[in-house]
This record gives structure tokens, sequence and C-alpha cells, in this order.
């Protein structure tokens, strides 16, 4: 019951992200006098036709409940309609601009209504980030430093585990032990650690706490390593750690924090692809790879969060996040993408100042966006895949 319930829970959050998405584009095309031939929640093929306005708009429930859109006149880049004046072609740049952004602009609406409301009533952090390192610090997902700073999380030292047969062991530290200073300079952090150890090439004093009191040790590094795990002795984590702001200052948040999400979204995309293109190490990509995860992920994500039981405010921040990546993919100059079209009809605004001539003929293009759409399902293909196989393999 709990799995259906879930997965029901996951396609409506992704119905009602997707509608607002799409009803941001149908609003400024219909503002702008731009004909929309349908208005579809779901992939093709059609399941319903629920309604049809008197403008000519239908409106439709589809097969596959993960998307979405909005057909327009004048999308598909058809030069027999190109002039004519409900075509989406015809109008200025402005308003061309307005209808292929209203749909990140309602995702990013959509995050507002829910973190305005959240920071108003008081909201407590997912959770916090040791996967992936970032410059971004949200207040939502805050990196371990941030969470230990802001007293989410409390410490006691930096803790050693070392791995057999490495210099760490062979020096005689032993599992968990506190690492209280080296050479006479106190470690605050793991980072610190892990820069001076890869400075010296000489013995170095390692003072630690064990239960049977201080001891030092000495050790020296190989190619500034000791072969040793290392992270924070965490003694307390604060459960009943919330924001809460007033009304003016939960808009101010909404504002910095959606920001700072969008940001970080930027930042684990680029590590992702990194890793996956050029990984330092062969695991990585394999690491870069399994982290991928996409609609059946989030749906098993929903189902998990069911079980456990989690406040419905946890629900709608994850919700609100998910809008925000949307927001944030879509703006990809990626073809298909509205990113990708806006783009495109940048191009042609320049090119249009300093001549007559198209910057790229009508049909080329269409092709081009043709190409991306096929990508980005062979991409959603294969991140289903990877769904499927760990959630299988669990």
């Amino acid at each position: 019951m709990t799995i259906l319930l879930g997965i029901l829970l996951a396609l409506l959050i992704f119905s009602v992200i997707v509608f607002f998405h799409e009803l941001g584009h149908f609003s400024m095309a219909k503002k702008f006098g731009v004909r929309v031939d349908e208005f579809g929640i779901g992939i093709p093929p059609r399941a319903k036709e629920v309604w049809k306005d008197k403008s000519g708009t239908i409106y439709t429930l589809n097969w596959l409940p993960i998307g979405g859109f909005v057909k327009m006149k004048g999308e598909e880049m058809n030069e027999s309609w190109a002039h004519d004046k409900d075509s989406l072609s015809s109008k200025n740049f402005w308003q061309q601009s307005a209808v292929i952004l209203a749909g990140v602009i309602m995702n990013f609406f959509f995050a507002f209504v829910v973190f305005s409301g959240l920071f108003m009533i008081g909201v407590e952090p997912l959770g916090i980030n040791t996967k992936f390192p970032t410059q971004t610090e949200t207040k939502l997902i805050p990196s371990f430093q941030e969470a230990v700073r802001i007293g989410l999380v409390k410490t006691d030292g930096i803790v050693l585990s070392p791995l057999t047969g490495s210099i760490a062991q062979q020096s005689g530290i032993l599992e968990n032990d506190i690492l209280v200073s080296i050479d006479g300079k106190d470690i605050m952090s793991p980072e610190d650690m892990i820069t001076t150890v890869k400075k010296s090439t000489t013995s170095m004093d390692f003072t630690l706490r064990w239960t049977g009191g201080i001891r030092t040790v000495s050790v020296i590094p190989k190619d500034g390593k000791i072969g040793s795990y290392v992270g924070y002795n965490i003694i307390h984590i604060r459960k009943d750690f919330r924001y809460k702001y007033g009304f003016f200052e939960s808009i101010k948040e909404w504002g910095i924090e959606t920001y700072k999400e969008s940001m970080m979204t930027l930042e684990l995309l680029g590590t992702l692809i990194k890793r996956i293109i050029t990984p330092r190490i062969p695991t990585e990509r394999t690491e870069a790879v399994e982290s991928l995860g996409g609609p059946i992920a989030i749906g098993n994500l929903f189902v998990n969060l069911l079980d456990a039981k989690v406040a419905f405010s946890v629900i709608l921040l994850i919700a609100a996040l998910i809008s925000i990546n949307l927001g944030v993919f879509n703006l990809l100059p990626f073809p298909a993408l509205d990113g990708g079209r806006f783009v495109f009809l940048i191009i042609h605004r320049i090119v249009g100042i300093f001549s007559k001539k198209k910057a790229l003929h009508g049909k080329i293009e269409q092709y081009i966006h043709i190409t991306g759409f096929s990508l980005l399902i062979i991409l959603s293909i294969f991140i289903a895949y990877q769904d499927i196989v760990k959630i299988l393999l669990k």
C-alpha cells in the first residue's frame, strides 16, 4: 500500500510542477495572442481530451504522466504561417522571450510559494551535503562544515580510521583515534589535516586522544598521504533545529535560497559531467553515473519518505527543490530545452539587426531541436534503466 501511495504522490507532485511550468508558457502565449492548439499534461499518446475552449485550445491528459507540453502555432518553424498574426514566430523578440522563459519563471514561483510559507512557519534542513564538494552554501542542504557552524551538528575533534597495512596503521594510529594536533598545531577540520599532511615529507608528530588518554605518534607521509579516512567525530545532531522568519524576511530568504539552490544545481551538474568525461580515477566515473536519478528514483524516494512517516513539510520542500532543478535544467542552452530555444532567438535577433536574412533556416533549426529532444529521450531511458537496476539490487 505504501508503494502505491508513494508512486501516486510522486506522480501528483510531478503533475503539479509540470502544470505550473506549462501554465507559464500558456499564459504568456494567450496574453500576446499566440494560438495555443493544445495544453497537455503527460507525454502522448493521448489518453483523454478533457475540454476545448472557445479559442480552439484542447486540454488533454496523456498516458505517460512524467511531463507535459503546450503546443503553440509557430513554434515548429513552419514557413507557411511564420507571418500569421496568431503565430509565435510573428511576435517581437521580447514577446517570444516572455513565452519561452515563462515556464522557468513559474518553476521558481512554485518554489517561492513553498519556501516562503515554510520559512514563516519553521522548517528544518533536509539533510547535510557530504557527497559533493560545492562552493555554494545553502540553508536546506548545508555542507558538513556549515552544519557544524550553525549548531545543527556538534562535533568533538577529527576522527581517524587507518587503512589496513597503511602508513597510518603502521605508525600506531588506531581506529577512532581523535586527532588533536600535528606538530603542535591544532587541527580543526579534515581539510586542515589533509592540507598539513600534503605539505610535509618529513616525520610529523600526531597528538591523539583515545580512551586511554593522550598519546603522540610519529608519522612519515608518502606522496602527501598516510592512508587513513578522516572526518568529524559527531557527538550530537539537533533534532529541534529550525529556520523561522517573519513575513518579509521569509520572502528575502526565499530569494537567497532559490539562487543558492540553483547555483548548487549547476555546480553538481558540472561536477557530474566532469567526473563522467574526465574522471581522475576509474571509480569516479562509475560513482557519477550511479548517482544519476530520474522520475523513477524520485518516485522511489517518495515511497521511502512515506515509509519513514516524514512530515508533509519535507515532501513540500523536496517538491520545491525538484521545481528549481527543473527550472535550472530547462535554462541550459541545449536544443529542445527552453534555454536552447532562447539562445536561437537571441542569435536570430543579433543577426536581424545587421541583415534581413535569417541566421538559420527554420527547417534546420527544427531538425536541431528534434535531435536534441531525441538525445534527451535516450538519456532519460538510460537513467530510468539505472534507477530500476538500483531498486532491484537493494
